[in-house]
């Protein structure tokens, strides 16, 4: 692979304001916004021409929703409307009005069935698209905008297209410690919008992978909240279970508001893997002055 760089341009000078997305020797441009900020975008480049677009949600895991339009802007506009589950997303167009809709189409058909082979994400979509009947040319010129497309967003923070690394974190939950399957309490990583969208005012976490033998003995939930907190910081009480639509993954429902405790935080040091969702004892966690103690 050859060397690149890519340049996140903040338009207003917020650093979590609208971006603009662009790399060397690229003709595309992507345009970074929040569910909030979609109203802003009639006035940002791209807006009214023929784009692929993706919607990101932060809870539990990544989950995705993949869609085409020409112009982008318009159907951005309804799906703050008409779509939950996202908090932010990005636009793909081209600056030299190269990449028209059949080509948009082929990007969305493309994506989606990367995210389904990949299976690193919780794919929304509903329907499965159909690539275009295209001509060579314009097929060619869709694959190489795509190719510069996949580049830029694992920078961005989305990896559904892409396949695992050898040590990425596993799908399950990890056990409390070899061999001892006692616990009674999820220890989940929570990323900041997720976290105070879900965990905090909706009393709930989704979508969680875990080993549906193990649902009985789980009473609580806490949140281990990602760098730069990188502590457990909250703790509640578990509802409910149940499963999260058709994805085989699970959604926890709290009996109440998650309660602040004492933050337990992971050492510069430390050895624990916070990548994926732990089992824990709630008593070995409440004694516990940094992570290594829970899982000791």
């Amino acid at each position: 692979m050859q060397p690149f760089s890519i340049t996140l341009f903040a338009t207003t000078g917020d650093p979590e304001g609208i971006r603009h997305v662009e790399k060397s020797n690229w003709s595309g441009q992507g345009v970074v916004f929040t569910r909030q900020q979609v109203s802003a975008l009639k006035s940002e480049p791209g807006y009214l021409q023929a784009g692929v677009y993706i919607l990101a949600g932060n809870a539990a895991e990544e989950t995705i929703y993949i869609g085409e339009a020409d112009p982008v802007g318009e159907r951005l506009k309804t799906h703050v409307a008409n779509k939950k589950d996202w908090v932010w997303g990005v636009y793909f167009f081209d600056q030299n009005h190269r990449i028209g809709k059949t080509e948009v189409q082929y990007l969305e058909s493309t994506l989606v069935a990367l995210t389904k082979k990949h299976n690193r994400a919780i794919l929304l979509n509903r329907n499965t698209p159909t690539e275009p009947a295209m001509s060579p040319a314009a097929k060619a010129a869709a694959q190489a905008f795509l190719e510069d497309i996949l580049l830029i967003l694992p920078m961005l923070g989305i990896n559904a297209f892409i396949p695992a690394k050898p040590g990425d974190a596993k799908d399950q939950a990890q056990p409390t410690e070899s061999g001892n399957e006692h616990f009674d309490t999820l220890v989940v990583p929570a990323r900041s919008e997720g976290f105070k969208d879900s965990f905090l005012d909706q009393h709930c976490w989704y979508a969680v992978r875990i080993n549906a033998k193990y649902i009985p003995r789980l009473k609580y939930i806490t949140a281990y909240q990602v760098a730069p907190v990188a502590a457990i910081t909250h703790i509640a009480e578990i509802r409910s279970i149940e499963l999260y639509k058709d994805t085989g993954k699970y959604k926890i429902h709290f009996k109440g508001a998650p309660a602040p405790i004492t933050p337990i935080p992971r050492t510069e040091a430390s050895n624990v893997n916070m990548q994926s969702s732990r089992y824990a004892l709630l008593e070995k966690l409440r004694a516990a002055k940094h992570l290594e103690d829970v899982w000791d």
